[in-house]
């Protein structure tokens, strides 16, 4: 069974095949459109419609195509996320004095007029930073992962409440769905590596507008799968965000630090 991606009503086929090389698009009973016009059309023109937040194209992906490699994403989404947490960390660190960078000017004068300072841990030896580095990496993959998780529970028991109570569950939603719709629309976090790439000199105004993007993507994939509003997408997302949040908030106060004092000897 698949889906009319203009409509979202249920067709029993998307084309016909007369031969090996032609084919024919099936029209839609409901609507009187081409079924899936993407069925002819090359993948990057369905990313570039993805990324344009075109609803075709989101229901092209979600039920006519054969991608199911949706925990491959779901792997990468935690992995960019906790990578950019663990070098945004790891540049506070370094501008709190925590950890010294390379070109911090008392360690460059420690190497070039011999050991006039001397790096001392509390408990631990300069050579132990790279090994609580690594270590913040796997606690923050957790982390992430804790906060994705809470976030998609939230999502999923909102939409089932509201539709307990309100009604209006549609025929063709299915959990599996909603959740692919959410780690494809959450996918647009990704952007967020380009602050790592380009060394942002001020990166509030660029997280703030990927955060944006990444909510619209996500408000998008919702009102596809739940044939839903504006308005009740953007609660149930909402609910699903400060979830998020604040499960970030909770564990972010067990996150181990590197404690470096710089004595002059």
């Amino acid at each position: 069974m698949y889906t009319c991606i203009n409509c979202g009503a249920h067709v029993d086929k998307l084309y016909r095949r007369y031969s090996p090389s032609v084919l024919k698009i099936v029209k839609c009973e409901n609507c009187g459109k081409f079924a899936d016009k993407y069925v002819e059309y090359d993948p990057v023109i369905v990313l570039v419609d993805l990324v344009l937040l075109e609803k075709p194209a989101y229901r092209h992906l979600l039920y006519n195509n054969d991608f199911n490699a949706y925990w491959k994403l779901l792997i990468v989404l935690i992995l960019g996320e906790s990578f950019r947490q663990w070098t945004n960390r790891e540049e506070q660190l370094k501008a709190s004095g925590l950890i010294p960078s390379p070109s911090s000017p008392l360690l460059l004068s420690s190497v070039n007029h011999r050991p006039e300072y001397k790096f001392e841990f509390r408990n631990e030896t300069m050579d132990l930073v790279g090994f609580q580095s690594e270590r913040d990496f796997y606690f923050l993959l957790g982390h992430t992962a804790l906060a994705l998780g809470g976030f998609a529970c939230a999502v999923l028991f909102f939409t089932e409440l509201r539709w307990r109570v309100f009604g209006g569950r549609p025929s063709s939603y299915e959990p599996k769905h909603l959740v692919r719709a959410l780690v494809i629309g959450g996918c647009a976090k990704l952007l967020d590596l380009l602050s790592i790439v380009w060394h942002h000199v001020d990166p509030e105004p660029h997280g703030f507008l990927i955060y944006g993007y990444t909510v619209l993507c996500l408000l998008t994939a919702y009102s596809v799968v739940c044939e839903s509003g504006r308005a009740s997408s953007l609660i149930a997302l909402t609910v699903g965000l400060w979830v998020h949040n604040y499960v970030y908030k909770i564990l972010g106060q067990y996150l181990p630090t590197t404690n470096v004092t710089l004595l002059q000897t």
